[in-house]
C-alpha cells in the first residue's frame, strides 16, 4: 500500500526521488564535471541539469467496476472506495504464480512492490472471498510510456533501442520520455514513437509506464535481475520483459567524409578513473604506432581535462585534439568514417558501436557482456578485474576514485594499469583491413 510520502533512492547514473502515488522525480549527476559550463541539448546529456518531474496519472485509467480502478504505471496501481474490504492478488500470467497479495481498505492507492514489466493478472475478492473483478494485462493498441533518465551518454544509447523493441513486441502506442539531445538524433528514425523531452514535466496518461534504470541493491523488487549479471543493455531488456540481446540505436549515417586521409577516433575520458586506461603513457604509445601506420588519430572526448579528487587526467598530447562541447552530430559524422575506434566502457564507445565501426574497448572493471559485443575487447585477466560485475558491490561514480577492493593500496585500479600497449595493438591487428606498420 502506498501514499504520497516521498522516498529517495539512487542508482548508477541518475538519482530518482519518487512520490510513490503520483510522480517520479528524476535527477542526474556526473562526477568530474562540477566546474564545467552548461551543456546544450545539441551536445549531449548534462546530468547536473537533467532534472524532471514526470507526473503519473492521479487516477488509474482502467475501470473494473465497483468503483475500482487499475493501471500498470510503475507497477500495478489500484484505487477503490474508502472502507472497502478487498483482497487483491497479483498473478504472473506466464507462470500462473501468485507474486503479490494485499488486503486493501481503499485508503490512498495500492501499488505493487515490483515496478518492472510483468504480464499481470489482477484478481480482486470481496470480504466474502468472492471474485468481483479481474484483469489480464494486455497493452495492445494502448498507450504505454517508457522513461529513460538523462544520466549519461552510454546509458541512454544502451537503453533507447528497447523502447522500439517493446513497442513492436507488445503492439502498443508508445511514448518515450528521454533527453532532448537524444530525441534530436533519433526521432526521425523511430516514427512510431512519440518523444517527450526530459525536463518538460509531462503529465503521463495511459495503460502502463516503465522506468529504465540500474537500481541499487536495496531496490531489489524494482528490477527482475541484477544488472551485474546481464550488463547495461541486458538488465533493461529484462526490466521490460524482452530478450537480453544486443540492440543498436538507429542513427542517420549520411555525413560526408571529413578528410581523405585514413583516421582513427579515440576516447580517453570517462566518469571515473576506474574506467580509464591507467597504463603509464599507454595512449601516446599506441598513438605513435598508429601514426607510423598512416593513420591520423583524433581524440573526440568532450572534456580535455578532468579532476577526480587528487587525480587530474588529461587527453593524450600526441593525438589531434578534437575535444570540446561540440554537437553530437559532429561526433557521429566523424565516427561513421573512422577506420576504427578505441575507447573505454563509456558513452562514446556506445556511440561508435551505433555508428557500426570496429570498436576496441579497453576495460578492467567490467567483464565481457557488460556492454555491447566486440571481438576487440582488451582485459588483463591475470590481475584484479570485473568489480562492476560483482553483485556484492555497486558502482558509485560520485566517489573520486572507485576501487572497492584495493583503494589506497599499491593495487589501486590495477585492472587497467596492467593492460599494456602491446595488448591493445594486438587487438587492433585483428581488425580486418587494418594498415600495417611502416618502417
Amino acid at each position: 500500500m502506498a501514499d504520497n510520502k516521498k522516498i529517495t533512492y539512487s542508482f548508477a547514473s541518475p538519482v530518482f526521488t519518487a512520490p510513490t502515488g503520483k510522480s517520479i522525480n528524476i535527477q542526474g549527476f556526473q562526477a568530474g564535471s562540477g566546474e564545467s559550463p552548461k551543456i546544450g541539448p545539441e551536445i549531449g546529456p548534462d546530468p547536473r541539469n537533467a532534472t524532471a518531474l514526470v507526473h503519473l496519472p492521479p487516477k488509474p485509467a482502467i475501470d473494473l467496476g465497483h468503483g475500482i480502478h487499475l493501471d500498470f504505471c510503475h507497477g500495478f496501481r489500484l484505487t477503490a472506495p474508502k472502507d472497502s474490504r478487498l483482497h487483491v492478488r497479483g498473478i504472473d500470467l506466464e507462470s500462473g504464480v501468485v507474486l503479490e497479495e494485499y488486503n486493501f481498505n481503499g485508503e490512498g492507492m495500492l501499488t505493487s512492490s515490483r515496478k518492472y514489466y510483468i504480464p499481470w493478472r489482477i484478481e480482486i475478492f470481496d470480504e466474502n472471498n468472492q471474485l468481483i473483478a479481474s484483469h489480464d494485462y494486455d497493452c495492445r493498441g494502448k498507450d504505454v510510456t517508457i522513461v529513460i533518465p538523462d544520466g549519461g551518454l552510454g546509458d541512454n544509447l544502451a537503453w533507447l533501442p528497447y523502447s522500439e523493441e517493446f513497442r513492436k513486441a507488445r503492439n502498443c502506442k508508445l511514448t518515450c520520455v528521454c533527453g532532448e539531445w537524444l530525441i534530436r538524433i533519433v526521432a526521425k528514425n523511430y516514427p512510431e514513437i512519440k518523444f517527450i523531452p526530459v525536463g518538460t514535466e509531462p503529465d503521463l496518461t495511459g495503460y502502463a509506464c516503465y522506468f529504465c534504470a540500474i537500481f541499487p541493491k536495496e531496490r531489489k523488487s524494482w528490477r527482475p535481475s541484477d544488472h551485474q549479471n546481464f550488463g547495461m543493455q541486458g538488465s533493461v531488456a529484462k526490466l521490460l520483459g524482452l530478450p537480453p540481446e544486443p540492440c543498436r540505436v538507429k542513427l542517420t549515417l549520411d555525413a560526408p567524409r571529413p578528410f581523405p586521409e585514413p583516421f582513427v577516433c579515440i576516447s580517453t575520458m570517462a566518469t571515473n578513473p576506474a574506467k580509464h586506461w591507467n597504463y603509464p603513457d599507454g595512449w601516446n604509445t599506441v598513438i605513435r604506432e598508429l601514426k607510423k601506420r598512416g593513420y591520423r588519430v583524433l581524440v573526440i572526448d568532450r572534456d580535455h581535462t578532468l579532476q577526480y579528487g587528487p587525480m587530474k587526467i588529461s587527453v593524450p598530447g600526441e593525438a589531434e585534439d578534437f575535444t570540446g562541447r561540440k554537437p553530437i552530430t559532429e561526433r557521429i559524422a566523424l565516427l561513421q568514417h573512422a577506420a576504427f575506434f578505441i575507447g573505454l566502457p563509456s558513452g562514446l564507445s556506445w556511440l561508435a558501436w551505433d555508428c557500426k565501426i570496429p570498436c576496441v574497448m579497453i576495460s578492467g572493471f567490467t567483464l565481457d557482456g557488460s556492454e555491447f559485443p566486440t571481438p576487440y575487447r582488451v582485459t588483463n585477466y591475470h590481475f584484479c578485474h570485473g568489480c562492476w560485475n560483482d553483485s556484492n558491490l555497486f558502482f558509485d561514480m560520485k566517489v573520486p576514485i572507485w576501487c572497492p577492493r584495493h583503494l589506497g593500496t599499491p593495487r589501486e585500479i590495477e585492472c587497467t594499469k596492467v593492460i599494456t600497449p602491446k595488448m591493445v595493438l594486438a587487438a587492433i591487428d585483428r581488425i580486418p583491413g587494418v594498415l600495417p606498420h611502416k618502417d
